[in-house]
């Protein structure tokens, strides 16, 4: 029993050679090859999927693809279209890691599984109904991705999917159950950010991921969190009065949205850039704190503790 799956992401330029694939997860891998394009995109393959669908695959920059032997994505018992699902689930988690490199707008927009045994082909197929904009609200951007990017990628999807199962905080587990944790929750809001095309929306999930982390309580909130933020950041080679001014400008974007309120004028047209560089801030953050044990286990920690580490750093450092 063999499964043979295959897509491409829309918006997305690996710079790879062009002979050459490289493995983003384990048993998915992106290739540039020809010669492996051959191989993959047969006329069975033609038949199936349509002259423009196939036309699409064949033409695209890259293929992403897996031959799965050994159950990975599915039992042998499983039809194509089951394990099509997981596979495509699998690509979704991916999609939604690249983030953490920097921002984009890649999509998949259909997959193909084809199951093999000795006595049957059968092929299906599925889409991501997702669209993803970056930080302004672009959508449809071509982003490059160097060898080194597509490295960090694997290797930071490899870390926040292990934290994310390990932590009771996958798609499949409830967003507000105290057992999901802070930095999960944190990077559901960023997720939800992603797939809002209105710079002003997402400004407002990206506050709430601050607040999933940051926050302890609800007095003070603006003030004690772009505190908080800014200490934080000051670790890291930033001017913690300038972290602290621009998350105060942040919160007043994200008032207006949460209560209905209207931006008017100038301010209209620096929502954008606001959105783009509160974006940055949260890719940082998010990235210290998934390659750093002890910030990890402070984060994910109880309140007393994220209390105990601010108050610290205002009376110490």
């Amino acid at each position: 029993m063999k499964y043979l799956f295959l897509s491409t992401f829309r918006f997305f330029e690996p710079e790879i050679e062009a002979g050459s694939s490289i493995e983003i997860m384990p048993g998915i891998s992106i290739t540039k090859s020809v010669a492996l394009k051959r191989k993959l995109l047969t006329k069975e393959f033609k038949r199936m999927a349509g002259e423009i669908e196939f036309s699409h695959i064949k033409n695209a920059t890259s293929i992403i693809y897996a031959e799965d032997k050994n159950g990975i994505f599915a039992s042998k018992s499983s039809g194509s279209e089951k394990a099509l699902l997981v596979w495509m689930l699998w690509l979704d988690m991916i999609i939604y890691s690249s983030w953490l490199v920097k921002d984009n707008s890649m999509l998949c927009e259909i997959g193909y599984c084809n199951k093999v045994s000795s006595t049957e082909s059968s092929w299906s197929n599925n889409s991501l109904q997702v669209f993803f904009s970056t930080a302004e609200g672009l959508r449809f951007e071509k982003t490059s991705f160097s060898i080194s990017e597509l490295e960090d990628w694997r290797d930071k999807n490899h870390k926040l999917q292990e934290h994310l199962y390990n932590n009771n905080s996958t798609m499949t587990d409830s967003f507000i159950s105290s057992d999901y944790s802070r930095y999960g929750r944190a990077y559901s809001f960023i997720k939800s950010a992603r797939v809002t095309i209105d710079p002003a929306m997402k400004i407002a999930h990206y506050c709430s991921a601050l607040e999933s982390l940051f926050s302890t309580d609800n007095s003070e909130l603006t003030y004690k969190l772009s505190e908080r933020v800014s200490l934080f950041m000051k670790d890291f080679g930033y001017d913690p009065m300038d972290v602290f001014s621009d998350m105060k400008r942040y919160y007043a974007i994200r008032s207006a949205v949460t209560h209905g309120d209207s931006i008017k004028g100038k301010k209209l047209d620096t929502i954008p850039k606001a959105s783009r560089e509160l974006d940055d801030y949260l890719r940082v953050i998010m990235n210290r704190i998934i390659s750093s044990d002890e910030l990890m286990d402070l984060f994910n920690g109880d309140k007393s503790g994220v209390n105990d580490y601010f108050l610290r750093k205002i009376l110490l450092d």
